[in-house]
């Protein structure tokens, strides 16, 4: 594990009630190139925020995993609730209502595209939001068929630059359908917004559930960042010995289960950029600001920040360690910050019994 170059110090934050102000904790910065100011909290929430996307109108919208809802934060930490997605089912573990992304034409579509579980599968299906409310006669499912599980279900949405939509699954705790090139599980998968294949996609001539894939061999991806070059960054959660930061490449094999990390049996299939001991990380969403990739580390509790320097990631800080418990998101606001959500209390789908909290980080 690359060695770390910074810690930021240990701050309480008392939680607030959902309509109260948001409290501020001041972060001493480490004398390392720290990019992390003043840590906000937002709100408050029991029910696991889980995807976090950002509206025109510069208000947060996130998914409560175990709810099924959606909410909309506005900046100064006023919460409206938008509506309970349809035909979502918990699995008494990581499944639920996951990933979040607003259409990149939400101001003439109006259209949030989302990841969840349902009671055979796990899918991608996009909801229009009008007059601050779901229309439910909108849904639309725009890919079925991710195999689900208690644990490993992905679930992290990402738009390119390209228009298309990307998504990150699990292996739904069968290893083996991760190179399974038919298979939707442990996958990055890229579809068009319709939810139609792209013909530009690596195995379009194969025909079947290949043409969905972008790349393969992973056990259960939940970071998915784009670049300032438009290179798609991927995180992913190791079983016992590493998890990963990888560089996505059209057509890549990943390795799992054959290799974990650079644990295994690992010629032939890509290397990642950066691995961590599964004790110290656990990512799930990844952010990028600028040349600095920020991960979210679930067990490790913590930030990590790296510099991006070209195809390859150098210098590791990590910030908020043991602050705040495990941390799940990590999206960029349109105001410059970065937000967070805490994932503290879950893994058993039952609503109103986390406790999580929605975090707004000052960069420097």
């Amino acid at each position: 594990m690359s060695t770390m170059l910074g810690t930021l110090a240990t701050a309480l934050v008392v939680a607030a009630p959902a309509s109260a102000a948001p409290v501020v904790s001041s972060q001493e910065e480490p004398a390392f190139g720290a990019r992390i100011g003043t840590v906000t909290q937002l709100a408050t929430d029991t029910d696991v925020p889980w995807g976090l996307d950002f509206l025109p109108d510069g208000s947060g919208v996130y998914a409560r995993r175990d709810a099924f809802d959606i909410v909309k934060l506005s900046p100064s930490g006023v919460k409206t609730t938008l509506g309970r997605v349809p035909n979502v089912v918990g699995t008494n573990g990581e499944g639920g209502l996951l990933g979040l992304e607003v259409s990149p034409n939400f101001a003439s579509d109006n259209y949030l595209y989302l990841y969840h579980t349902a009671a055979n599968d796990n899918r991608i299906v996009r909801i229009k939001v009008q007059n601050n409310a779901l229309v439910q006669s909108s849904l639309q499912v725009v890919l079925s068929g991710i195999p689900r599980n208690r644990f490993h279900n992905g679930g992290r949405l990402r738009f390119g630059p390209d228009g298309k939509l990307y998504a990150g699954t699990g292996d739904a705790q069968n290893a083996n359908w991760a190179q399974d090139r038919n298979n939707l599980g442990g996958k990055v998968l890229r579809l068009n917004p319709d939810g139609s294949p792209p013909t530009d996609n690596p195995f379009y001539g194969t025909g079947g559930n290949a043409r969905y894939v972008w790349t393969y061999g992973h056990r259960n991806v939940q970071g998915l960042a784009f670049d300032s070059q438009g290179r798609l960054w991927q995180a992913e959660l190791g079983n016992t010995v590493m998890d990963e930061l990888n560089l996505s490449q059209k057509g890549g094999n990943y390795g799992w289960p054959s290799c974990e990390g650079t644990s295994g049996t690992c010629s032939g299939y890509i290397a990642p950029k950066r691995t961590w001991s599964t004790a110290n990380a656990s990512p799930s969403g990844i952010a990028i600001v600028g040349n600095a990739l920020f991960v979210a580390a679930l067990r490790g509790t913590r930030l990590y920040e790296l510099a991006i320097n070209g195809t390859s990631v150098g210098s590791e800080q990590t910030h908020l360690q043991s602050t705040y418990g495990r941390l799940r998101t990590a999206e960029p606001a349109p105001d410059g910050t970065l937000w967070l959500t805490t994932s503290n209390g879950d893994n058993d789908s039952t609503p109103n019994n986390s406790t999580s909290r929605i975090l707004r980080v000052r960069l420097n």
